[in-house]
């Protein structure tokens, strides 16, 4: 059992108080007294059970401080952490055969998981032992190696630690275990249901949080990795946490593999050892094994489980995020400069020419049929449900609990996720459809395309913000800023579509394309909520005189005033020459 420093300081001053009081004969003969009236005047602890031990190992302050190296020992046992352990059908000296005296002599040694217990096996009847899962472990690394690192090395008790066993039974296991022990009560089934139970629990996510606690404990211990790198990676948890497996558990995936997944239990080896599960030529198996990714081919675990890459892969992923992410500084910076521009000349214009008149009082044009309203609030809805369901995957569940629970169950973010997507992929399918197959969408289309002119209305307008120009540049069907969001958009949907599919089929292809696929996914996911929010928001939404939007999405119809301030060479070609609003 670990203990706090503050606990083991004040363990030690009353150790020394104690150990003063027991120096003289008064003390030892107090020690004597109080054992023999606890145990009733006999010294052999054979016929006795566990609550003769926790007579004494009940206290916490049962400890003692070794005269030889001045190290702690503890000999306090929580009887009720005990009881709902897999070993608390047992008694103490099951285990601790050599302790037959109060007090003991000689001195217990440590209980060694290899010898067999003072039980049958519930299901072969025979003495029960670790013995093989022992000769697993002293093969593997953790084992020992007597090169003067084993006290570094983790034996059993440093993994099956007491929390791991402190999980309550499940109701399930519970039902059926009722069933088999009608038959089976004398073989001690009900001990192999709850050690089964700890393994394949319903709750798959405790399981999974405590066996990475369990090996995160050692790998990321600063104390052991700083003098010990040949033995230790100090970045293997760390890598972990943010490569596709470590983001699955981060956001409550049950079904996420965590160390042990891989790299086995006891049978842990170096990689390069061909016994070890995650040797190159065991990939293929391990990660196709239990229904993880099942047909995966040969090419697939090619790459680092830990987001660990060298050489050509290391400097592509290096610069895929040096790209997207200038991407994201560069085409977000200038939104909010040209809109917070945008949004200080108008206002001035507006004081001076005054706000419109309702749109029930003005002129009307058509701008969207009723083909392009629908597909639009399709479009929306669809985006907006990924932008929320591909933030929450990326969440921690832990940081989720202000919401429904639900709502942050892994399946319902996962199938909600890929819900939008198929949606969203149907209806941009759809609208190329239609630019291509109809009239009207292929001349929506003409007009869609960047021209020459597009940057000399872009250079104009900045210039007429900035005040060099006393007019603002007359624009046409769609201007510059219409056409940035829909081939922005159309950008990255296809992105977004294209990297989807990769890390969906992720198991037939290398794994380093589909870190790269993640990584672009993830960042264009950012790129495109910000860029609709700070760009597309501003112009319905936000712009002084549309607040609080833009009705041309449900009546289809733009307001004259709209149609003079944003398309004015159309609105000139069917009105003739009028006035151009300046400051």
């Amino acid at each position: 059992m670990r203990l706090q420093r503050h606990q083991i300081t004040l363990y030690k001053s009353l150790w020394t108080v104690v150990s003063q009081f027991l120096s003289d004969s008064v003390g030892k003969s107090f020690f004597l007294g109080l054992f023999i009236f606890l145990n009733a005047g006999t010294n052999s602890l054979v016929a006795q059970d566990n609550q003769n031990c926790l007579s004494c190992h009940q206290y916490p302050l049962f400890a003692r401080i070794s005269e030889e190296d001045g190290s702690f020992h503890n000999f306090y046992v929580d009887a009720e952490m005990y009881a709902n352990s897999v070993h608390s059908v047992l008694a103490c000296i099951d285990c601790h055969v050599d302790v037959e005296k109060i007090p003991h002599d000689p001195t217990p040694q440590p209980v060694n998981c290899n010898q067999a217990c003072h039980t049958l096996d519930p299901f072969t009847q025979r003495p029960f032992s670790h013995s093989g899962v022992f000769e697993n472990w002293e093969a593997s690394v953790h084992g020992p190696k007597n090169d003067g690192k084993d006290d570094l090395r983790p034996d059993c008790k440093d993994c099956h630690v007491n929390p791991l066993q402190l999980h309550p039974v499940s109701d399930e296991f519970r039902e059926l275990s009722q069933n088999c022990i009608k038959c089976h009560a004398e073989n001690n089934i009900t001990s192999a249901v709850k050690h089964i139970d700890f393994h394949i629990n319903p709750d798959r996510y405790w399981t999974q949080k405590r066996r990475l606690e369990v090996c995160a404990s050692c790998h990321t211990d600063a104390s052991i990795l700083g003098e010990q790198a040949d033995i230790f990676r100090d970045d293997v948890v760390s890598t972990f946490m943010v490569s596709f497996h470590g983001v699955g558990f981060a956001f409550g995936d049950k079904k996420t593999p965590v160390c042990n997944d891989c790299h086995d239990y006891h049978s842990v080896f170096p990689q390069k050892d061909v016994r070890s599960s995650v040797n190159e030529a065991q990939l293929v198996s391990t990660c196709s094994g239990s229904g993880c990714h099942e047909g995966a081919v040969t090419s697939f675990p090619q790459g680092s489980m830990h987001s660990r890459y060298q050489g050509w892969q290391a400097d592509t992923l290096k610069w895929v995020r040096y790209i997207w992410t200038f991407l994201i500084i560069s085409v977000i910076g200038f939104m909010l400069l040209h809109n917070t521009l945008d949004f200080i000349r108008t206002k001035q214009i507006l004081r001076v020419h005054g706000y419109p008149p309702p749109t029930r009082m003005q002129k009307r044009y058509v701008r969207m049929n009723k083909t392009d309203r629908v597909s639009h609030v399709i479009m929306f809805m669809s985006f907006t449900g990924l932008a929320l369901t591909g933030a929450f995957l990326w969440i921690p569940v832990e940081r989720l609990q202000w919401i429904p629970a639900w709502l942050h169950l892994v399946e319902v973010r996962f199938w909600g996720h890929r819900f939008f997507a198929l949606i969203l992929t149907i209806i941009s399918l759809f609208h190329i459809g239609y630019a291509i197959f109809t009239p009207r969408g292929r001349l929506m289309l003409k007009e869609m395309f960047p021209k020459p002119s597009d940057i000399l209305h872009l250079i104009q307008n900045m210039a007429f913000m900035v005040g060099l120009r006393k007019t603002p540049p007359k624009m046409p069907w769609f201007n510059y800023a219409e056409k940035m969001e829909y081939w922005a958009f159309a950008w990255g949907s296809f992105v977004m579509t294209f990297t989807g599919v990769v890390m969906m089929v992720e198991q037939y292809g290398p794994k380093f394309w589909v870190d790269v696929a993640r990584i672009i996914h993830s960042l264009e996911a950012i790129l495109a909520v910000l860029a609709i929010v700070v760009w597309h928001f501003y112009l319905v939404h936000w712009k002084p005189g549309k607040w609080p939007m833009s009705n041309v999405w449900i009546t289809g119809d733009l307001s004259d005033w709209d149609m003079k301030e944003e398309h004015a060479a159309v609105w000139e070609q069917l009105n003739g020459p009028g006035e151009v609003h300046d400051v």
